[in-house]
């Protein structure tokens, strides 16, 4: 070989060296431009349902009718029945999934926060079945969800949350990292909460759905309000400097004026007081406009009422209606600067003739636990009742508007929409005006009665008085001595009777009232008039009494009084010695479930996974 050419040679061999430096990973920031997948949201590359990623194999499917951006270009998320996911059902040993170290980042646009919010995720969060990660958010913050396994014992997932409130409408720059011992996350360029509480791989559900714009599980589905620009996953933990470097490239985004905010439902439709010729229809916009429904008996045959009057909580009655027949509608909202929101086609049923079967589910206290209620929302709607009644505490705080949104309407979002609600008012409810806008009832709305095929009820406000010398002990005496329907019920929130074991006493302590002692003092009136059952919930368990006359067992001529307090709220527990009038007792989530034909009853109460627990049939 000549010398010459050796210097030559040397040359090269010092380029392919600094070529290789430059490609191999964690030798230049650069390579944090090179994820194992990247979705970069233009509207160019999307093609029929799927979304090819800029990087990587893995397309996304998008499921609805995607809304484009182009300023930035973008996908915005403004209907919460559009979805954007990698695939439904993914086990962990998909390449895909990061195993210990690994980087998800996202350009990201919150509109409205929530309680349980998400970015990108794989996830299952169901109750102590905890797996997987998530980059999210919450009402105000964004966080990093995340966990790994343990060698006894159940992994539990820890929820890092950031320190920097998002500002709503504005573009962020979110990152999480895991480098197997150490959780950080980093918002525009800047580490903004760490966490070691999780250690090693990461620990995953034999099953679960990749999400994108979500936090979906198997019992929890919260869309994004807001807009995706980029995501991208690393199967190793960037650094901050990598990090800054990449928030650098687009951070003129932040600079963006607040996005105007998109007119959505902050309340999806959902239907009040059915009768035989008539029925209301409530929805709530996230901006104020007029109010429309259109409703037929068919999508191609439809008639319109509209209400011009401007507003946010929509109420348009529909009547002149033919008895026991279903009907479509939808409903929609336009504002004055033209933004038009539609909702899809939904059903109702008017009520049916006297003569006709039909059915209902009860429920109560869906506080603080919009899992649960989801579950049992679903268990109720499995069933097709033509309307459900509220055993009341239906929020844990009623001036808390968002527990209203997000912990009763949205859960209950299916059931509402197609069988109507008819609740009474607990002491969470502490009252307020939500109570009295969300539901439109006969006046005066705190106590009221109405008929249904061949039955009446009679709903009471016990957290106010009804002792005999009240105004709704009175109405009900009344209304009770004029009522000419075959079944007969009543429900309020307090329990005439109850074996629980501290509500009414230290029952440990050998205090017994058994029962909330205003409650009691109706009693008198349903044994007068042969009421069948009455419901109530506020403990949250489950009770059927025997039928009672006075304070005897009564199987004759008894009332039955049935606790059903299982929506949600914090399971309690019984007396540790039997009351003379328990006849059938349990601690679980559930809902009760009844169906009447002419003179048979049949009762049923489900458990939250379904199972039928408790049932007993009337004949008169």
């Amino acid at each position: 070989m000549s010398k010459k050419l050796r210097p030559v040679l040397l040359g090269g061999f010092v380029l392919v060296i600094l070529g290789m430096a430059l490609w191999l990973p964690g030798t230049d920031a650069d390579e944090a431009d090179v994820p194992i997948v990247r979705w970069t949201f233009e509207k160019a590359k999307f093609k029929g349902k799927s979304l090819p990623a800029s990087v990587g194999k893995d397309a996304l499917t998008l499921r609805g009718n995607p809304r484009w951006l182009s300023n930035p270009e973008a996908l915005e998320y403004v209907d919460d029945d559009f979805r954007s996911f990698v695939k439904e059902r993914m086990e962990p040993h998909d390449p895909l999934l990061p195993k210990k170290e690994f980087t998800v980042s996202a350009w990201v646009r919150i509109d409205e926060g929530t309680k349980y919010g998400g970015i990108v995720g794989a996830m299952q969060d169901n109750g102590d079945y905890e797996r997987g990660w998530l980059l999210g958010y919450s009402e105000t913050h964004f966080s990093f969800a995340l966990a790994t396994e343990v060698p006894v014992g159940q992994p539990k997932m820890t929820y890092l949350k950031g320190k920097t409130p998002f500002q709503r409408g504005r573009w962020a720059f979110v990152v999480g990292t895991f480098d197997g011992k150490q959780m950080r996350l980093f918002v525009n360029g800047q580490e903004d909460a760490n966490s070691l509480a999780q250690n090693g791989l990461i620990a995953y559900p034999p099953v679960c759905s990749f999400e994108v714009g979500r936090y979906k599980d198997d019992d929890e589905d919260y869309p994004l309000r807001g807009a995706l620009r980029e995501v991208s996953l690393y199967h190793r933990a960037l650094s901050a400097e990598e990090i800054a470097n990449l928030f650098k490239k687009q951070s003129q985004l932040t600079e963006l004026p607040e996005a105007p905010r998109p007119n959505t439902f902050v309340i999806y439709p959902y239907l009040q007081y059915p009768t035989a010729e008539s029925i209301t229809i409530m929805w709530e916009s996230a901006l104020a406009g007029n109010a429309v429904v259109e409703y037929g008996l068919t999508t191609t045959d439809t008639k319109k009422v509209e209400k011009a009057e401007e507003g946010l909580i929509h109420e348009i009655p529909l009547a002149g209606l033919t008895p026991e027949t279903r009907y479509v509608y939808r409903v929609s909202t336009t504002t004055k600067a033209g933004q038009v929101l539609t909702s899809d086609w939904y059903q109702f049923m008017t009520a049916v003739k006297p003569d006709s079967a039909f059915s209902f589910t009860v429920i109560g206290d869906t506080q603080r636990n919009p899992k649960v209620t989801a579950k049992i929302a679903k268990l109720m709607y499995d069933r097709r009742p033509n309307f459900v009644i509220h055993c009341g505490d239906v929020v844990d705080n009623g001036p808390d508007k968002r527990e209203w949104v997000q912990e009763l309407f949205g859960p209950c979002r299916d059931l509402f929409s197609r069988s109507a609600v008819f609740p009474t008012i607990g002491n969470h409810e502490k009252n307020h005006a939500h109570y009295y806008k969300y539901f439109s009832l006969p006046a005066p709305e705190y106590y009221y009665s109405y008929r249904y095929g061949n039955a009446e009820f009679f709903v009471v406000d016990t957290n106010k008085s009804v002792r005999p010398d009240s105004e709704q002990y009175k109405w009900l005496d009344k209304s009770l001595s004029q009522s000419t329907a075959t079944w007969k019920f009543a429900y309020h929130h307090h329990p005439c009777w109850s074996s629980d074991d501290n509500d009414y006493g230290d029952t440990k302590k050998g205090i017994r009232r058994q029962g909330d002692l205003n409650a009691r003092s109706l009693t008198s009136l349903y044994e007068k008039y042969k009421v069948d059952i009455v419901f109530n919930g506020h403990i949250h368990l489950y009770e059927r009494t025997w039928p009672l006359t006075g304070d005897k067992v009564d199987r004759k001529n008894g009332v039955i009084y049935i606790t059903s307090g299982g929506g949600g709220g914090s399971l309690e527990d019984f007396d540790p010695l039997p009351t003379w009038f328990k006849a059938q007792l349990r601690v679980d989530f559930h809902c009760c479930y009844v169906n009447i034909h002419r003179n048979k009853l049949e009762f049923k109460a489900f458990d939250q996974n379904g199972h039928l627990f408790d049932q007993f049939e009337l004949e008169k």
